[in-house]
């Protein structure tokens, strides 16, 4: 597969935000985990000419610092949505993915982050672009974007709001790739560390 210019751009840059973020001190590793939950809407665009339909659904991630300013993230999100049609077609959709989490400069209680992440998709329902007639699909996923958590003690962290760019290769007769917004709300606890 081909990646367009800005993309490839895009992927140097995450790449060396990463690598600055992981130069910092052996002294300052967190090495906590961190688990949380939340509400996740995805736009997306899975048929040609847009056609464009939401996705409700939820996910869950775990996250393990590095340092204080990166973090391992694993990530795994299902959405879904009904009648999309006037057929009444259904899709359910599954993200699983891994990458970094970059920590900005924050406040006591206000901790914006940015996230890479690349993994896969499967995609199942009626809608589920498939060439094997099983109703089911399998894609690349790519993933950037950030967000806001906010301190509610020592270990509980609300992000009150989390926007990503998505991007899955799904087959849809002309160039078999979406570019999907996904929004997301939750919590996080954190398990371990100083």
């Amino acid at each position: 597969m081909i990646l367009s210019f800005r993309l490839k751009a895009l992927l140097v840059l995450s790449a060396a935000l990463a690598m600055f973020g992981a130069q910092s001190s052996v002294a300052q590793q967190e090495h906590s985990i961190t688990v949380g939950l939340n509400y996740t809407y995805v736009r997306t665009n899975l048929t040609p000419d847009c056609n464009c339909f939401g996705l409700n659904g939820g996910g869950a991630e775990v996250q393990f610092g590095l340092s204080r300013r990166v973090a391992l993230l694993g990530d795994v999100t299902a959405t879904h949505s009904g009648g999309i049609t006037i057929n009444h077609y259904d899709l359910t959709q599954v993200t699983y993915a891994g990458g970094l989490r970059y920590f900005l400069p924050s406040t006591r209680r206000l901790h914006p982050f940015g996230d890479v992440l690349f993994g896969g998709a499967h995609s199942s329902g009626s809608l589920s672009p498939d060439l094997t007639g099983h109703g089911r699909a399998n894609a690349f996923s790519f993933e950037t974007g950030g967000g806001l958590g906010i301190s509610l003690g020592r270990r509980w962290t609300l992000v009150p709001v989390r926007a990503s760019y998505l991007l899955t290769t799904f087959t849809n007769g002309r160039d078999d790739h979406q570019n999907d917004l996904r929004l997301s709300a939750g919590v996080r606890v954190r398990l371990g560390g100083r």
